[in-house]
């Protein structure tokens, strides 16, 4: 830069070289930030070329998610130390942020690979498929539980899956006991499951194991699944096999989506073997 800044410009001109509003500068006046060089009797205000520079401190602490306050501190004492202090907080806290938009963004694309399976999956016709592993982070229901029990049960599972370093996908499922399938108790609960991507050493981590499952993708709401699970069973008994452990429904199209109940999609997958 050359020795020449000491001319000044007006709170139009100066908002326009830093490309922020007027109003921003006004702001920082008031917090006390960045006020303008010189005001004049009439109340007009300038800005000298050299605050340019102060603007561009605030501006990079900004872009770091320094808050105000933070920077009319760091404004008050600056100095190299505070300086370094300040950056390696800010670093912490965006490395912080970088994971969790990380681990949404693997949210998301898992989403995205099961709602596009539901848009071209074949509805109410059941096939045999090979499974491999599988994980799930599940809340156990118990008998009896009331419908505001149950939601709270709900809030803190989805609360755990946000605390854990896990990828569980969006979609929420249930896990259904093998003896309630077999009764024809197809609304008996056992637990709300959400898919993980890795296995995870955790109480509430549950393993579907690899195998072979009749599967049926079901579309219409949950209360209406009998008639896939009818036809499901009638399956396997027609290829001669039994069923051999808990069911699992993978929701694949819900009110994520904007569905009504009677459009929802759900994967049921009811492990089997031959008889």
């Amino acid at each position: 830069m050359s020795g020449n800044n000491k001319q000044y410009m007006t709170t139009k001109e100066f908002a326009h070289l830093c490309g922020v509003s007027k109003h921003t500068l006004f702001h920082y006046d008031e917090v006390g930030i960045l006020k303008p060089e010189m005001v004049k009797e009439n109340g007009y205000r300038y800005y000298s070329i050299k605050q340019f520079f102060t603007y561009d401190i605030i501006h990079i602490l900004k872009q770091a998610g320094s808050s105000l306050e933070e920077i009319k501190d760091y404004m008050n004492n600056y100095n190299p130390d505070m300086f370094l202090s300040i950056l390696r907080q800010k670093e912490k806290q965006l490395e912080e942020e970088i994971k969790k938009m990380n681990l949404m963004r693997n949210k998301i694309l898992a989403t995205i690979d099961t709602t596009e399976e539901a848009l071209r999956s074949v509805y109410g016709e059941p096939f045999l498929e090979e499974c491999k592993e599988e994980y799930y982070i599940v809340v156990n229901l118990t008998k009896d539980m009331s419908a505001k029990e149950e939601l709270e049960k709900l809030r803190d599972h989805f609360q755990y899956c946000e605390e854990i370093n896990g990828e569980t996908e969006l979609l929420l499922g249930v896990i259904m006991k093998k003896e309630n399938i077999l009764a024809g108790e197809y609304m008996k609960v056992s637990c709300y499951s959400s898919k993980i991507k890795s296995y995870l050493d955790s109480e509430r981590v549950h393993v579907k194991k690899a195998g072979l499952y009749a599967v049926v993708i079901h579309k219409g709401a949950y209360t209406d699944t009998k008639k896939s699970y009818e036809k499901l069973k009638s399956f396997i008994k027609k290829n001669h096999l039994d069923i051999s452990g808990d069911t699992y429904e993978d929701d694949m199209l819900s009110h994520l989506a904007g569905m009504n109940d009677d459009e929802y999609v759900i994967k049921i997958q009811i492990p089997v073997i031959p008889r």
